[in-house]
């Protein structure tokens, strides 16, 4: 039987697979206790309306939800990423704690036999079912029954240990099915009163379907009402503040000194690194096999290709070239960590790679005093003087002038073509120049030429930062908040040679300029005082220690401080009041049974538009998705035309020219698909402000601050 064997032999990554989609699906949108680890002892971590999340309990769920990505990624989680977890689960933990209690309140429970029902019905749990389902697309009942009377036949102990390993893994997951239906049921109940109303699913159709035309005139206020002919009083600006407060409310802010210790290598975890390639290259030496030693102690994989110039850093490039097929060659150290390599062969490729060094003067207003100086430098080269040198005194390409000028490997294609073709033409040593280029004048000098290609075997090392170098960046971190907190964190950053920088958050949550979104500080911040200095905080690229400086509360910001802001957005109102005034008047003008196509003749300056074939429900040409406007056409009859109609342009005339009939075959063809498609919606927006509303009415605490750097 194939499909017993297959799934003999795949059913330990197609369980943990499922174990992953139900850790997604359960825990991270509801938070069903999929672990059993409820109720664990050790420190408390926070709590939920009096219930207690130990950090046992969280820290699992943490490392079974980083277990559960790499499985997926096939990589560790990097320190942002976990500190994102972190987020995430304890948000989820959050909701699952507060379901659970809704779940209790109702009293939903789920009997043995609604599980038994479930699982051996004709209609089993698909994330099970789909596990048994052979090539041909077929459910086998037989091999899923044979699963369900004997799971151990297709799940043993990676341990080896436990005989009945799958009998005890199919209790568990018998448990998460209970919790999948209580909260079905749970569910139910909050959305037993939600219905479609047939007026609600015409309503749906015909702003969808049904389509309309209609001929418009806009009214431009920029265009009609010149700004001087507006006068505003500071009783106008007082008006419009108060009638829009909303626009001028501020969240509580915290203002915040800090200080960042970077995370980097130390010369102890460099000396460690070059220590293990010097180890590989020992053994490289006496003869071990190159491949076998990559495959050990290499970081990331070979990939035994032809290197080309220009394709590598510097320090191999050079290394590499100038070695011999065989030649073993390093430890050398770039950016990326330290290398050895194995030249495996050698070639003639297909292109032609040349280096070259320049000198660029610009030609500003005065290119004729340009033009003198790259005469004279080029002069003085051609009689020996040092090139380097020389790039480095007066070239103004920023790029090459601290490096002597050195642009570098380069192949056609690369540089403008007069450089091009001057550095193609010359031969090693020569002096090219002064030429022009679309950039200035340069000289060039060319350094070399090369049209060979190496294939390499590489072992690459990264130098990482070790667990020690962290924990000392760590107490540095935090013996200088300790001082701090003696003295003053400005002096005391000075005096440790830090750089002191400045920032405004926003709110819990907000986003900390340069640093981003770090939950932890945001809390912080906004649970102490002005004066409070933190512990250090784990942001992208190391350490961070922050000091509170000022203290703003919500509210909204006064008069005198926006009154400048308000006058633009008063006086764009001015413009559209008086601008609906106008097209009131040429609307008043046009006579019963008149098109709105006269309003051109009445005002020549308006231009009369048509907008052809679109629904309430999409944009209309022209106009976009303007509310108002929809509103508006909605509302008329054939031939009729509306009133002015405000909007953020102006205000517009609407003459509605057609509207579509009513297809009730389609509409009842479409019915039902447009009825589950509006549940849907409605379902999500009642589940999204029910569970809002148990995070607003609930006390919860939250103490991780405590426990995580």
């Amino acid at each position: 039987m194939p499909i017993m064997t297959r799934m003999r032999d795949n059913m330990p990554v197609i369980l943990f697979g499922l174990l992953i989609a139900f850790v997604i699906t359960i825990v991270f949108e509801w938070g069903m206790d999929y672990l059993g680890t409820r109720g664990g002892g050790g420190d408390v971590i926070g709590s939920v309306n009096g219930r207690k999340i130990s950090y046992r309990e969280f820290s699992e769920l943490v490392q079974n939800f980083a277990e559960a990505q790499k499985a997926q990624t096939g990589n560790d989680l990097s320190d942002d990423q976990l500190r994102a977890a972190r987020e995430q689960v304890w948000q989820s933990l959050v909701t699952q704690y507060l379901v659970e209690e809704q779940i209790g309140e109702y009293d939903i429970s789920v009997t043995d036999q609604e599980l038994v029902d479930w699982v051996h019905g004709d209609t089993p749990p698909e994330d099970l079912r789909r596990n048994f389902v052979d090539s041909t697309g077929q459910f086998r009942r037989d091999i899923y029954e044979q699963f369900l009377q004997d799971p151990n036949q297709f799940i043993q102990d990676p341990q080896g240990v436990d005989p009945n390993y799958g009998t005890r893994w199919l209790a568990e997951y018998e448990q998460n099915l209970r919790q999948r239906r209580m909260q079905e049921k749970l569910q139910s109940l909050i959305l037993a009163t939600v219905r479609v109303t047939e007026g609600e699913l015409l309503q749906r159709y015909l702003d969808q379907n049904v389509k309309f035309s209609s001929r418009y005139a806009l009214f431009e206020a920029t265009a009609l009402v010149p700004e001087d002919q507006v006068t505003l009083t500071d009783e106008n600006l007082k008006r419009y503040y108060e009638d829009h407060t909303d626009q001028y409310r501020v969240p509580a802010t915290r203002s915040l000194q800090y200080v960042v210790l970077p995370e980097q290598p130390s010369a102890a975890d460099s000396s460690a690194r070059l220590e293990d390639m010097e180890d590989a290259a020992r053994k490289a030496r006496a003869g071990a096999e190159f491949l076998d030693l990559v495959y050990t102690y290499s970081d990331r994989p070979d990939s035994g290709a032809f290197f080309r110039r220009g394709e590598m850093s510097a320090p191999l490039e050079e290394a590499a070239f100038s070695a011999s097929p065989g030649e073993i060659v390093g430890p050398l150290t770039d950016q990326e960590g330290v290398h050895l390599l194995k030249v495996l062969d050698e070639r003639r490729g297909d292109r032609e790679y040349v280096r070259a060094r320049h000198i660029l003067f610009t030609l500003g207003a005065d290119s004729a005093e340009a033009t003198g100086q790259a005469d004279s430098v080029a002069a003085a080269l051609r009689k020996g003087a040092d090139f380097a040198e020389l790039a480095t005194q007066f070239s103004q390409d920023p790029g090459s002038a601290s490096r002597g000028g050195d642009l570098g490997w380069f192949t056609r294609g690369r540089m403008t073509p007069a450089f091009e073709e001057a550095a193609f033409s010359a031969s090693p040593g020569e002096i090219v120049g002064p030429f022009r280029s679309p950039f200035g004048l340069h000289i060039l000098e060319l350094t070399d030429r090369d049209s060979r290609e190496v294939k390499l075997a590489y072992i690459t090392m990264r130098i990482d930062v070790s667990p020690q170098t962290r924990n000392d960046l760590y107490e540095r971190a935090a013996d200088f908040a300790f001082n701090a907190r003696q003295s003053d964190f400005s002096s005391e950053a000075g005096q440790m040679g830090f750089t002191l920088q400045e920032t405004s958050i926003q709110e819990e949550g907000g986003v900390i300029p340069g640093i981003g979104v770090i939950q932890s500080v945001s809390r912080w911040a906004f649970t102490n005082s002005a004066g409070e200095i933190s512990e250090p905080f784990t942001v992208p690229g190391g350490y961070a220690v922050f000091a509170i400086t000022e203290e703003n509360p919500a509210g909204v910001r006064p008069f005198t401080e926006v009154k400048e802001s308000v006058r633009p957005l008063a006086m764009s109102e001015a413009r559209i009041d008086r601008t609906v005034e106008i097209a009131q008047g040429v609307r008043d003008q046009l006579q019963p049974g008149e098109s709105l196509s006269k309003v051109s003749e009445l005002n020549p300056a308006i231009d009369v538009r048509s907008a052809e074939s679109f629904t309430l429900a999409g944009s209309v040409p022209g106009v976009g998705r303007d509310q108002s406007f929809v509103g508006t056409v909605a509302g008329l009859e054939p031939g009729q035309i509306s009133g002015p109609v405000r909007s953020t342009r102006g205000a517009y005339l609407i003459e509605l020219l057609s509207r579509s009939p009513l297809d009730s075959t389609a509409y009842v063809a479409q019915k039902e698909s447009l009825r589950g498609r509006i549940l849907q919606d409605k379902r999500n927006q009642v589940l999204t402000a029910w569970l809002e509303g148990l995070r607003q009415d609930a006390d919860i605490e939250d103490h991780r601050d405590l426990f995580y750097r």
